[in-house]
């Protein structure tokens, strides 16, 4: 029986399963099922068996037993499986890799698990207290070994970010809630039934209505912006397409504002990833950010299908550094 390697990255809504054999990818899937349903059940016996589920699927589906299991993100917060303290930053790829922590659960598997901790920064006053938990195998999982000098990370997902990188290492961070904003707003608000489900097939962003709603975010905030959005569909017949458009404009201003300090600094790259929807508001709504024109040559922008396979390269990174610690030990 072939033997494997398992890799999880656990979101806030859901929890990715990649298969390794041999450092090739076997086999990817994913439950949507996350830290959210703990913090939402108040325990998390969902997630325990999904992940135990899906691990016992992928063994027979595959023939394999699978014997090592790595894991980042929220699944190690406290709605996750275990939760593991941050490290304080700054951190670079070894010495998050040296701080691997081993635990066993056996209402999972007999196998150990090795939880990635994500980092903390408390630098600054109370107002640039941050965290990662998930991201930091992403931006390890796109640097390459020669990369140094100052960047950029924005990540876009249920919770959207910017993380400074310098030297290798992470420094800085500022997070916010507007991935699951815009599933609130598109679910449990008056704007449901204005808007379309993002992601929906055949959706088209339009560009003239995210600058619109940029502009009345920046000039009436990000609450009247949203309903502002269905005053125009109802008082000037918006399609809405156009609706959501403006709804994800005011929401690229509402992470502007926070993230905009950390553009005063000097960088070398900018690399933009993650959900689709929130990639593309931002690109529009860059002329009016004020960033210089120079941004252009070092904007690097990974979709939203390789996006995916960042924390899996950053897990394979972490795992070779940490075994080889354990083997050293």
């Amino acid at each position: 029986m072939r033997k494997c390697l398992l890799l999880l990255d656990g979101g806030t809504t859901n929890t990715r399963f990649t298969l390794v054999e041999n450092n090739q990818i076997l086999a990817q899937s994913q439950c949507r099922t996350g830290a959210v349903d703990a913090a939402q059940e108040g325990q998390n016996h969902l997630l325990q068996a999904a992940v135990r589920q899906e691990m016992n699927a992928l063994q027979n589906r595959w023939d394999c037993s699978i014997e090592e299991i790595y894991a980042a993100g929220m699944i190690t917060s406290d709605t996750g499986l275990c939760e593991i303290k941050h490290i304080e930053a700054p951190v670079d790829l070894f010495r998050l890799a040296a701080s691997v922590q081993v635990r066993t659960l056996p209402e999972i598997s007999n196998v150990p698990f090795c939880f990635v901790p994500g980092i903390r920064f408390e630098t600054g006053g109370p107002d640039n207290t941050d965290m990662l938990r998930g991201e930091e195998a992403e931006v390890f999982g796109t640097l390459d070994s020669e990369d140094d000098g100052k960047q950029l990370f924005i990540h876009f997902g249920s919770h959207n970010k910017i993380i400074y990188v310098e030297n290798g290492s992470i420094t800085q961070a500022a997070t916010t809630l507007s991935g699951e904003l815009l599933w609130a707003v598109c679910n449990h608000t008056i704007l449901k039934s204005s808007v379309p489900r993002p992601g929906t097939i055949g959706w088209k962003m339009d560009v003239a209505s995210v600058q619109q709603g940029f502009r009345t975010a920046e000039q009436y905030g990000l609450s009247r912006a949203l309903f502002c959005a269905r005053v125009h569909q109802k008082m000037h017949g918006l399609t809405q397409q156009q609706i959501l458009s403006q709804v994800l404009g005011a929401l690229t201003y509402a992470d502007w504002q926070m993230f905009r300090h950390l553009f005063e600094l000097e960088y070398k790259k900018v690399t933009l990833y993650g959900r689709q929807v929130f990639t593309d508001a931002f690109l529009s709504c860059l002329p009016l950010m004020g960033i210089p024109l120079s941004l252009g040559q070092n904007l690097r922008v990974i979709r939203y299908e390789e996006s995916g396979s960042l924390s899996v390269r950053g897990l394979l990174k972490i795992r070779q550094l940490h075994g080889a610690s354990v083997s050293n030990g």
